[in-house]
């Protein structure tokens, strides 16, 4: 006796799709509404720090304005000091965007301007 099978539709391929789709929609959705949440503005008070050995534009932009978008913190160091390189050497005085924090931020060497 033969063993005979039917042939039916695969119903399988439009659902393993459907879960695809949706899947790859919410993890954009994360990506894009995560990103959001947690950068601010850039502040507009300004420090004169000196920099430190080891120190970065990204390290710097984390430590004294790390509620807001840091590219863009890092974006406005390079302006405000005319920086093409992000090369930095210890000592270097540079102009950085601090976050408002009351009394004053505790990394400040210098001055604060309210440009």
């Amino acid at each position: 006796m033969a063993c005979r099978t039917e042939a039916r539709p695969s119903v399988r391929w439009p659902w393993l799709f459907a879960i695809a789709f949706a899947a790859c929609l919410i993890v954009t959705g994360l990506g894009v509404f995560g990103a959001g949440v947690s950068s601010g503005p850039v502040p507009s008070r300004t420090a004169s720090v000196s920099v430190q050995p080891g120190d970065s534009l990204g390290a710097l932009a984390a430590r004294f304005a790390p509620n807001a978008d840091q590219s863009a913190v890092v974006e406005r160091i390079k302006e405000l000091n005319n920086l093409d390189d992000t090369a930095l050497l210890p000592g270097m005085p540079l102009t950085v965007p601090v976050a408002w924090s009351g009394a004053g931020s505790g990394g400040e060497t210098g001055g604060a301007s309210g440009s």
